[in-house]
């Protein structure tokens, strides 16, 4: 009997200490989804001196953010300018552009109007639908 006394009080702490655990991981600023992009980019803010690009916005121990900044500027970012935005270094363009949730990455066409993004990890088929609208063809 004793035994399952100490078996019931264990299994309580280690409930306590995840849900304590949990809260803390919830309360970062750069945590709280919101799932909405900006309808603009300024590029030349993120250092982009003309459109069409590519803009991630990241944070230093965010392995997503390096898992979207892989992808956009391998092969499936057809070669476009890449801006990273780190949320340390550029808090006040986070502010500006409402980004809250890291990673954010958008597809701008010339004009920095936001064609498409994502806010986690980046859907392949749709960054090739949203690079064929962002990117001006030669007829």
């Amino acid at each position: 009997m004793e035994r399952l006394v100490i078996a019931v009080v264990l299994i309580v702490v280690a409930i306590a200490i995840a849900s304590l655990a949990q809260r803390r991981r919830g309360a970062s600023a750069t945590a709280v989804p919101r799932s909405e992009l900006p309808p603009v980019v300024d590029l030349a803010a993120v250092g982009i001196p003309a459109g069409p690009a590519l803009v991630v916005f990241t944070e230093e121990t965010c392995r997503t953010c390096q898992s979207a900044l892989a992808v956009v500027r391998g092969p499936a970012g057809a070669g476009l300018p890449v801006a990273e935005v780190p949320f340390g270094v550029e808090q006040e363009l986070y502010r500006q552009h409402g980004i809250d949730t890291v990673p954010t990455t958008v597809v701008a066409d010339v004009d920095g109007r936001v064609v498409d993004g994502w806010v986690g990890s980046v859907d392949l088929s749709g960054l090739a639908a949203a690079l064929a609208q962002a990117v001006p063809r030669a007829d």
